[in-house]
């Protein structure tokens, strides 16, 4: 017999091999729960700077342009015309012209423009450059909700929505566009994706898709990520697959539904993509296709940067390059935070397809840089990034870039020159 203490000690269950997966995977960083008081305060604090930061834009357009052109008048320039005259007269469709048609802007935006002048009786402009200031103020609170959700610091978390509020892509937020509203849905399909809600982030993506084109690459990527998530859980089945085609559906239904009325309307679903040919001739699928795959856009933006019809222009070479770095940064992260599983693959899926697609629209350009931006701040929210771009040292440089970039795109709204 042996005496004395003995402390027993007992074999702890062995796991299954997936559930040790899930429980290796569950043990990870994870969102941190963000208080209450906290979710309420930093948002609103962010919505504020906001609204502060439109009024400079204001203020200094206003200053720089010349006496005899109203301020109202340079803010509706554009597409921001394209879509006020959608708005009041409709889509009309002329297939033997040569000409750019509205059918080329998708109707969302618009249709939310109409629905505001029925409701408030105010006119199209004061809605669409209004409602532009006001989605910005959305947009900003949300992005400091995705970044408080992943751990930041108050500081943090103001810190980065001050980059957003300063970055090029926000000039357009007070001109009458759509891009202030494309960011709410854009910021909210990624809370909601945080917090698990795939339904809603569906339903937000769907909405995205009914604004712009773009909204479809973000589809894609949220569909990408949802299989993967699916296969490494191991838990494909009938209606796991099923709730996943769903929500892939209902995460295109914006463009689906376009399509649908232009084939009731002018009997024709892709008169979206024919509408664009008096800016660009539409190219056959093969010859699209190729250009993705090739990789031609990006390699011609650094062999090809002097574009007709806007002459020697180098945003085309920025745009790549922007780009490329953009999808870099965020291809480390998804390596930081656990691989394919996370946010980051979204956005490499969906910074691919924006600069591939959009570009190869028009052959010799990576233009859709100033969509990626807003986006990618959203997903880049995400540790590790956040931590090293909100350093003191980082962000004072990301601003001044970023500030030296907003102002070339006032320079351009104040002179009439098309941003690009």
């Amino acid at each position: 017999m042996i005496r004395g203490n003995v402390t027993a000690t007992t074999t702890p269950p062995q796991l299954a091999p997936a559930a040790a997966l899930e429980t290796l995977r569950a043990s990870g960083p994870q969102p941190t729960p963000v208080p209450r008081r906290q979710a309420r305060r930093v948002p609103i604090a962010g919505a504020m700077m906001s609204f502060a930061s439109s009024l400079v834009f204001l203020l200094v357009v206003r200053v720089l342009l010349p006496p005899y052109e109203g301020l109202w008048h340079a803010l509706m320039t554009w597409d921001a015309s394209w879509y006020r005259d959608i708005a009041i007269h409709g889509y009309s469709w002329h297939p033997t012209s040569a000409r750019g048609q509205n059918p080329a802007f998708f109707p969302l935006y618009p249709l939310f423009e109409r629905f505001a002048h029925a409701l408030t009786r105010l006119s199209i402009t004061g809605i669409a450059i209004g409602s532009s200031i006001l989605f910005q103020a959305v947009a900003a609170g949300l992005l400091a909700l995705i970044a408080l959700g992943e751990g930041a610091t108050d500081r943090q978390a103001l810190a980065w929505v001050t980059l957003f509020l300063v970055s090029p892509p926000a000039v357009f937020d007070i001109m009458g566009y759509y891009s202030a509203l494309f960011c709410v849905l854009c910021f909210l399909a990624l809370l909601f994706a945080q917090r698990r809600r795939l339904w809603l982030v569906a339903l937000a993506i769907g909405l995205a898709s009914g604004m712009n084109p773009l909204g479809i690459a973000f589809a894609a990527g949220f569909v990408l990520w949802s299989v993967i998530e699916l296969v490494a859980k191991r838990q494909v089945s009938f209606r796991s697959t099923g709730v996943l085609v769903g929500q892939a559906f209902l995460s295109i239904t914006g463009l689906f539904g376009y399509a649908l009325y232009l084939l009731v309307r002018f009997g024709n679903p892709l008169v979206f993509y024919q509408a664009l040919k008096g800016w660009s001739l539409p190219l056959p699928v093969s010859t699209l296709l190729t250009r993705i795959v090739t990789f031609e856009p990006v390699r011609s933006s650094f062999t090809q940067w002097a574009a007709v019809p806007y002459g020697r222009n180098t945003s085309f070479l920025i745009d790549a390059v922007t780009a490329l770095v953009v999808a870099t940064l965020v291809v480390a992260l998804a390596a930081a935070k656990g691989g394919c599983r996370t946010l980051g693959l979204w956005l490499v899926v969906f910074a691919f397809l924006v600069v591939q697609v959009q570009s190869a629209r028009w052959g010799s350009e990576a233009s859709a840089t100033r969509f990626l931006l807003p986006v990618s701040f959203g997903v880049a929210a995400i540790a590790p990034v956040r931590r090293r771009l909100t350093r003191p040292a980082v962000f004072t440089v990301t601003i001044i870039v970023l500030l030296a970039g907003t102002a070339v795109f006032l320079q351009h709204l104040v002179t009439g020159q098309w941003i690009d």
